[in-house]
């Protein structure tokens, strides 16, 4: 390859989030321990300007290193969605006590960014699994800093089923390249074009499904969500809401599509079962949880299923409604963990019923804490409502009316677990008095948080028109 002939500026964003992991990894190393407090604020910077960096790029489509980096309107949202709640990740926990030194913690933080925006870019099989395997490795560690046997117990589930699945979507990559002879994703479209489906090309997608599902806790790959949302520190959980959640859908919406195009009534109709399972057993199970993090894993999954929607409706119009939506969920997630973060710092509970009565101790958190679950729920005028009518539509139109209406039902079958928690926060007195205060950074994250979910409830076009739809 003739390195003169790359256009470093596509992979500038890149090079910007590379560039900052190693400078804050160097601070934990050499920095007071006084200084090492300014690394998250150093970690915030360098996410701003990989911010910029992506606007920059707006509108460019540019392939490097032999076609297996690319650069679109898909992949920069994408990433914009990304460095966006990993920056109000960042700002929440500058002045939480992290369970890691300073440098290491947000060092990590970067790595697993940096991985999941090259899988946002992938277009080689090589450098999408290389950018799977960044994303999730940092994560695994992350996991594993708290010191207690619960941490310990979910960052080992986390790590073993990560292997297994890493493993399977290897394999069906494999196969893949033997029966086309490429690893890059449009000369394997054109190699698959005019074939029938072959029995190796089917053990071959399912095995990147159950690969790629695992890394978006489709079920029923979803055993990890649960113990990881529970057992790890409440920062890393909040990141894990939707950080690495980024790179595994942007690997479906950029594999599925492209590559395996010829064969999409095959894999729309097995993703549109991956929905429906995760669906109704995220919510479900959720209905009986009690632990509001846990509450939060099973709500995930569910998530997830509706997500898949979009691939299963396998168009244009449902893969960017299931953009708008992950943008949606994701905002609400970080922010219902950031409020679980608030309450912890002080003392409170994780379990639902600890939550009794915050509308009198904060009614800011309790406020802010009944948007994000309203919108996940779906109820308007709150984000989660467009999003879903978006994505419900799509199915829609696309004749998937079944779909749809599962889709509603379901969103019908988590309003009795959300509401539980919101029960608790306006309905059932406190057992204590006592105020509950929240450090400025992470309180400012949780009102532009909440600012935008309602925002973009009212006025969804503001990113809509960013991204097409």
């Amino acid at each position: 390859m003739d390195w003169s002939q790359v256009n470093w500026m596509a992979i500038m964003p890149e090079l910007i989030i590379l560039g900052f992991a190693v400078i804050v990894l160097l601070g934990e190393l050499f920095l007071s321990p006084s200084a090492r407090r300014s690394l998250g604020a150093i970690t915030l910077v360098g996410i701003i300007i990989a911010m910029v960096g992506v606007v920059r790029l707006w509108g460019v489509e540019a392939t490097e290193f032999s076609g297996m980096f690319s650069v679109d309107l898909t992949a920069n949202v994408l990433k914009l969605i990304l460095l966006i709640t990993t920056a109000l990740v960042v700002l929440g926990v500058l002045r939480v006590k992290v369970t890691l030194g300073e440098g290491e913690f947000f060092s990590l933080m970067l790595f697993s960014v940096l991985g999941t925006m090259f899988m946002a870019s992938a277009s080689d099989l090589i450098m999408l699994f290389i950018a799977l395997e960044l994303t999730v490795l940092p994560a695994y560690v992350l996991v594993a800093s708290k010191k207690n046997a619960r941490s310990a117990e979910a960052a080992l589930k986390y790590f073993l089923l990560g292997i297994v699945a890493s493993v399977v979507l290897l394999y069906g990559m494999t196969l893949l390249f033997g029966m086309t002879g490429s690893t890059n994703f449009t000369a394997i479209a054109n190699s698959l074009h005019g074939r029938s489906l072959e029995p190796m090309l089917l053990v071959s997608i399912i095995m990147i499904m159950v690969g790629l599902g695992f890394k978006v806790a489709a079920v029923p790959f979803h055993f990890w969500a649960p113990d990881v949302y529970e057992g790890s520190p409440v920062p890393v959980a909040s990141y894990l809401s939707a950080g690495p959640k980024a790179g595994g859908f942007a690997a479906l919406i950029h594999l599925f599509p492209v590559a395996l195009a010829s064969a999409a009534p095959v894999w729309a109709t097995l993703f549109a079962i991956l929905a429906v399972l995760s669906m109704f057993t995220g919510n479900l199970v959720a209905l009986a949880q009690t632990n509001v993090r846990r509450l939060l894993g099973y709500s995930a999954v569910a998530h997830t299923g509706y997500l898949l929607v979009g691939l299963a409706v396998a168009d244009k119009l449902g893969y960017l409604s299931m953009i708008f939506y992950f943008f949606v969920y994701s905002l609400a997630a970080l922010g219902a963990f950031l409020v679980v973060l608030a309450t912890t710092e002080r003392g409170i509970g994780e379990n639902v019923t600890d939550f009794a009565g915050l509308h009198k101790r904060s009614p800011m958190l309790a406020i802010a804490m009944a948007i994000f679950l309203f919108s996940l729920v779906g109820v308007p005028p709150f984000a989660g409502f467009m999003g879903k009518f978006f994505l419900f539509a799509s199915a829609v139109k696309s004749n998937l009316i079944w779909l749809a209406i599962v889709g509603v039902l379901n969103s019908a079958i988590s309003f009795g677990y959300y509401v539980t928690v919101i029960r608790q926060m306006y309905l059932v007195s406190p057992e204590s008095d006592g105020v509950v205060t929240v450090s400025k950074p992470l309180y400012l994250s949780i009102m532009l948080i909440m600012a935008a979910v309602v925002f973009l409830g009212v006025y969804p076009t503001a990113f809509l028109s960013i991204i097409k739809l």
